[in-house]
């Protein structure tokens, strides 16, 4: 296990009836709390995020929801986007939420969770979140594509897929080692110090 403890921010991408792209989204928040890290999860549905006009950074008085969101992006070592694909792309309402910020991104650390219904696990969508995070000068990390995630998780969000437990912890160490390389000063840190 890590020595570090790093600040996580999963971001749920979607707020559509049904999703089933929260239950990995739950899975990771739950696996790294267990690590000891200290994470929380972004979910859009419980959030009033309105349609982008302008960026937090240029506005005396952001929208009180997009300014917490700012706010968790910039407390946090890394971001962990949980996403469906939606017409060889993400989600509209994803790329809304994360246009209203862009400083406050550079040098972050990002991963991926995408998922789809059939047995592509959301590729086309992971590829429009890579080129997303190189233009936010952020730096673009591990993934996990999950595919036919109805199979993979039941309705009340239990893994039931056997194949994908050794697959998820290999991601949860990936996406840790790769924000200690831009999180430097948090190895060795409690995650009670500070608080």
């Amino acid at each position: 296990m890590s020595a570090s403890s790093l600040n996580i921010l999963v971001v749920q991408g979607t707020i559509r009836e049904g999703r089933y792209s929260i239950h990995p989204a739950r899975y990771v928040t739950d696996r790294f709390r267990e690590r000891g890290h200290a994470v929380d999860l972004f979910d859009m549905k419980h959030y009033d995020i309105p349609l982008f006009t302008n960026r937090r950074d240029a506005v005396s008085d952001p929208h009180p929801d997009v300014d917490t969101f700012g706010r968790q992006v910039e407390a946090a070592d890394a971001l962990v986007i949980v996403a469906p694909e939606y017409n060889h792309s993400i989600p509209g309402t994803l790329k809304n939420l994360l246009d209203h910020l862009y400083p406050e991104y550079e040098d972050t650390a990002f991963s991926y969770v995408t998922v789809s219904a059939g047995g592509f696990g959301g590729v086309r969508a992971l590829s429009h979140l890579h080129d997303i995070t190189l233009e936010f000068n952020a730096h673009p990390g591990p993934d996990l594509p999950v595919s036919n995630v109805r199979d993979a998780f039941d309705e009340d969000g239990t893994l039931i897929d056997e194949t994908y437990e050794d697959r998820f912890e290999e991601f949860i160490e990936a996406v840790v080692e790769h924000a200690e390389q831009f999180a430097p000063s948090t190895v060795g840190i409690s995650p009670e110090a500070g608080r």
